[in-house]
């Protein structure tokens, strides 16, 4: 029986999302620089011409990684569209972000592995400026309404925190057990924007 287009666009999804997470591996173990398009094609099982054929090059395939990085971290935030952060949409957005690295550590590992490297760093960093105004509008809206002092800094403090948090989880996930790091996260942040210190 042929294939409906359904399945078709299904099975270009899966190939896209295999050539992916191929050159993510390759990348974050062996450096961007040293990765060919050949050696993605050859660990992924398909052939050269096909990876062509989903990708032009493999700075096309992270800047995809990149992106796609970026969505689903950020997906989780302000989940109305509505231009305000609640307390509620806050909490969520964390334990999202907890769930992603829990349900596939491998993965954040080895992206927080290439966002390291030096040029992608500096990628990734150009990126993030472009994309990453709105989100902190919104985070910056949130910790002003809970009438903090000085939201600027407040904003850093926060950053600081989730991102921290979420780069230890993944480079020693033994340290502190998760589910505690989560429910000290949300806490710590709570601290910060009602201008509480620490107890």
């Amino acid at each position: 029986m042929p294939r409906s287009p359904e399945q078709f666009d299904d099975i270009r999804k899966q190939k896209k999302l295999l050539i992916m997470e191929t050159a993510l591996e390759l990348f974050a173990e062996n450096g961007y620089h040293t990765t060919s398009i050949s050696q993605i094609a050859a660990k992924a099982k398909i052939s050269k011409g096909l990876t062509y054929n989903y990708f032009s090059s493999k700075e096309e395939i992270l800047n995809e990684l990149m992106e796609h990085g970026f969505n689903e971290i950020y997906d989780n935030l302000d989940m109305n569209h509505d231009g305000i952060l609640t307390d509620e949409e806050f909490i969520y957005f964390i334990r999202q972000n907890f769930k992603l690295l829990r349900e596939n550590m491998q993965h954040w590992k080895l992206f927080f592995s290439l966002l390291l490297q030096p040029q992608i760093s500096k990628a990734f960093a150009e990126m993030y400026e472009e994309k990453a105004a709105p989100i902190f509008n919104l985070f910056y809206g949130f910790i002003k309404a809970h009438g903090s002092k000085d939201p600027e800094t407040d904003l850093m403090a926060i950053a600081s925190l989730l991102e921290g948090a979420f780069l230890y989880c993944v480079a020693a996930p033994d340290v502190f057990p998760m589910e505690k790091l989560e429910e000290a996260v949300i806490s710590a942040s709570f601290k910060i924007v009602n201008n509480k210190k620490p107890e």
